[in-house]
């Protein structure tokens, strides 16, 4: 049994008791420390071997670590050559980077002159575990090892200093050594199924396509077929010229259906704080009494495969780069407002998950229709053609690039009104198209419902 409240002196000096101060002639040992691994979420044994070409009577093994990397808890002697010998002295002593161990295996009477036969022999079990666990996503790149050497080193942290050392034959022999390792391996994390999407609307059809000042839908979906999600926090980073509104839109969601009993929206849209423009979003399904246990609902057998979990306003700022992407990403480790580094995470069976899918999105940004109002076919002039176009548009069906040049009377609507109205500028003396008017190419500055123009005019502002 091992007795770590006896001081190191007491081993050298039962040691030098055993020893003649001259050296085994011909006798020759050495220490093997081996190579180990293990999970960095725990930790392994390192067995210590010994080689002697004589029968050993006692022992002393240091061995150094780096303790950044790996603590050493324990020293043993289970299932060693000195266990099963009944070794009858032994000291061991961990410190913050290194380890040693005494073994004197005849030290009481009736002195029986046990010892370790010759050959090679087990004598010791260094138990490290590992200093910080390292995990890592299913599928991702594996993060390297974290290793230390385990390192015969004599005079180490112990007082008074030891020195590697077998005993035969009452005479010291100092061993050849061969250092090992212990490293820590990162731990791969099974993907949870849950997956998380960002998606932009504009105008309907349109998608995440938007063009300055336009305000469309940044909404959230999910899908999690085997599981019941409690709740979820979503961090987000997005380009700042974009604005995103804080009222969040249940309309139509799983959520609305449920109810939800906590929400948190925090919109940071200042990148004058250092940390770009953030958005958090928390959502608890049941906070309240009296806690009734409603989650999001599996999704397997939906036929879209996914479902709502509400939406919010996006605006394109005139600030933004024409022609370009404007990024809207999951990002992690932010604090919106306020004090907290938040992440992304959902709540399953009152468990934190943040390992699963979530999809980036984007606003493309593209160049501004421009028109002449009252050009409804598209020529590049107005005149009898283009009251004739109307007409045709409305009572025969006939296509058209740009509602808006059809408008002429700018109220948002095509139909008799139009035709009248520009024929009798034409031609009665009567007002003139309103901006972008009937000479000059320009963009629409009313806001309407008509359809985005279909053209070769565009213009980035």
């Amino acid at each position: 049994m091992i007795n770590s409240k006896i001081g190191s002196a007491l081993v050298v000096m039962l040691l030098v008791f055993c020893t003649p101060l001259v050296l085994a002639g011909g006798d020759t040992s050495s220490y093997d420390a081996g190579t180990h691994s293990s999970a960095s979420t725990g930790g392994s044994t390192a067995n210590i071997m010994m080689s002697s070409s004589a029968d050993v009577q006692g022992f002393v093994v240091c061995i150094a670590h780096d303790g950044s990397v790996i603590t050493l808890d324990s020293i043993d002697l289970d299932g060693t050559a000195g266990d099963a010998e009944g070794a009858e002295f032994v000291v061991a002593n961990t410190y913050a980077n290194s380890g040693t161990l005494g073994v004197v295996l005849d030290f009481n009477s009736p002195f029986d002159g046990q010892t370790i036969a010759a050959g090679s022999s087990h004598i010791a079990n260094f138990n490290y575990s590992c200093n910080t666990a390292v995990f890592y996503s299913e599928g991702d790149p594996v993060p390297a090892d974290e290793t230390s050497a385990l390192a015969f080193e004599d005079n180490l942290e112990n007082n008074p200093p030891l020195e590697n050392v077998t005993v035969s034959g009452g005479l010291s022999v100092y061993p050849s050594t061969n250092d090992g390792s212990c490293s820590c391996e990162a731990v791969e994390v099974p993907a949870e199924d849950t997956e998380l999407w960002m998606e932009t609307e504009f105008d309907g059809a349109e998608g995440n396509y938007a063009y300055h000042g336009q305000t469309g839908s940044l909404c959230f979906y999910y899908a999690d077929e085997d599981d019941n999600i409690q709740g979820m926090t979503m961090t987000v980073c997005y380009d700042c010229d974009l604005t995103i509104g804080t009222e969040w839109d249940w309309h139509g969601s799983i959520v609305e259906q449920i109810g939800v009993e906590y929400l948190a929206v925090q919109v940071d849209d200042s990148d004058t704080d250092g940390d770009g423009c953030e958005l958090v979003v928390a959502i608890l399904m049941d906070a309240l009494p009296p806690f009734d246990g409603q989650t999001l609902p599996q999704t397997t057998d939906l036929n879209e495969g996914r479902l709502l979990i509400g939406c919010l306003d996006v605006t394109v700022d005139d600030t933004a780069e024409c022609d370009q992407d404007q990024e809207i990403n999951w990002c992690n480790n932010i604090n919106g407002n306020g004090n907290v580094n938040l992440y992304n995470n959902v709540v399953i069976n009152l468990q934190s998950i943040q390992n699963y899918a979530r999809n980036d999105t984007t606003v493309y940004v593209v160049p501004e229709e421009i028109f002449q109002r009252g050009d409804c076919n598209s020529d590049d002039k107005v005149d009898l053609a283009d009251a004739a176009t109307m007409l045709g548009n409305q009572f025969s069906g006939l296509a058209i690039d740009c509602s808006d040049a059809c408008d002429a009377n700018d109220d948002g609507q095509l139909n008799m009104a139009d035709p009248v109205y520009l024929l009798n500028w034409l031609f009665k003396f009567g007002p003139e198209p309103t901006a972008p008017g009937p000479f000059n190419d320009g963009p629409d500055p009313t806001d309407d419902s008509l359809p985005v123009c279909d053209s070769d005019d565009t213009m980035c502002p």
